[in-house]
């Protein structure tokens, strides 16, 4: 038996009104937000545009008080500006990072937004990635940051919602309301390269950024690990020492686990104290062996004491660590491969002579 015959529909007459069906319409292409806080750039904000071509459909550009013509080439390059002073002390130096992050952030209009500095070049090829990035499902996608030989993973772009902003006076971090759901993508590599003429020194500045944000919060154990990074590169170790120790025994920063005690000791071998750097280098392994640095430096404190054949059997181990794990902390590329290769040669070296 068959079921009743179903309706065909007539052909259209020649000069017919009748329509085809409409298609649906393709889903539109998640946009991006590139957003940037400048001051006095101008030598380096076009490099940084240059490199974003592709990467974004809006520029949003938040001006700290520039003197030169920063202003004026982002608005040659179709950028939203805004003029946001409020971040900023009484002597006009910025105090406050993430006030201007979010006002940026209050620019932006598109699905997602790309947070870089006019210091900061993105790498070729990154820009299809974040476009890729951008239809999937996560909220945000941790890249490569490199600063010479450091490098680590950093959220970049991020989706834009009403509970994003941005925490910390200095080395800025962004929150949300509900926890993010992250993707990494090592591929796509924004460098970090300066220019610092004529201008307060990264380090002075911020010096005096996390010392404003701990008379605020003196139990902030991620600013003072911070801290004892910016003295120890000033060269001020006693300070820094004390700053690693206070940050570990409070023990709620857990990104700076390792590094405080991995930095702990290399101060303590800067100062040539050769058994706290031995226990605090022991103690960062313990935490996480995976890191080749410490396994680095515990070769280097036995190689500068003549103990040759502990220091070959921590240069090996650091050679069997492999590839840095992922980490929102700086890892030191030369630790994974060509530093513990050298020093073996020159371990080798040592004991034919």
């Amino acid at each position: 038996m068959t079921g009743p015959a179903m309706p065909r529909s007539a052909p259209a007459r020649r000069g017919s009104s009748a329509k085809p069906p409409a298609r649906a319409k393709p889903p539109l292409r998640p946009t991006i937000s590139a957003c940037l806080i400048v001051r006095d750039e101008a030598k380096l904000l076009p490099r940084c545009l240059r490199s974003l071509t592709g990467a974004y459909d809006e520029l949003c550009v938040v001006d700290t008080g520039s003197q030169d013509a920063t202003a004026e080439l982002a608005r040659r390059a179709g950028a939203r500006l805004a003029v946001f002073t409020a971040c900023n002390g009484a002597d006009g130096k910025i105090e406050d990072f993430a006030a201007a992050r979010n006002a940026a952030l209050a620019l932006a209009t598109a699905d997602w937004v790309l947070q870089i500095d006019a210091d900061e070049v993105l790498r070729p090829g990154s820009a299809a990635r974040l476009r890729r990035h951008a239809r999937g499902s996560a909220d945000l996608v941790m890249v490569t940051l490199r600063d010479g030989a450091e490098r680590w993973l950093s959220a970049r772009l991020l989706r834009r919602t009403d509970g994003l902003r941005y925490v910390g006076r200095v080395h800025e971090y962004a929150e949300q309301d509900a926890a993010p759901t992250a993707v990494t993508d090592r591929e796509i590599v924004i460098t970090n390269r300066p220019d610092k003429r004529g201008k307060e020194s990264g380090g002075e500045r911020n010096l005096r950024l996390l010392r404003l944000e701990l008379a605020q919060q003196p139990d902030n154990a991620r600013a003072l690990y911070q801290l004892g990074n910016e003295l120890r590169i000033a060269g001020k170790l006693d300070e820094a020492i004390a700053a690693y120790r206070r940050s570990l025994a409070l023990g709620s920063y857990r990104h700076g686990l390792f590094s405080a005690r991995y930095f702990l000791a290399v101060c303590h071998v800067r100062l040539r104290q050769w058994e706290p750097a031995i226990d605090a280098a022991l103690d960062a392994l313990r935490f996480d062996p995976r890191y080749a640095e410490a396994h680095c430096l515990l070769g280097d404190v036995y190689f500068a004491s003549g103990q040759l054949a502990p220091a070959r059997q921590w240069y090996r181990s650091a050679l069997v660590c492999g590839e840095p794990p992922p980490t929102p902390m700086a890892v030191q590329t030369w630790a994974y491969g060509p530093y513990p290769r050298k020093r073996l040669r020159q371990v080798a070296a040592a004991l034919r002579a």
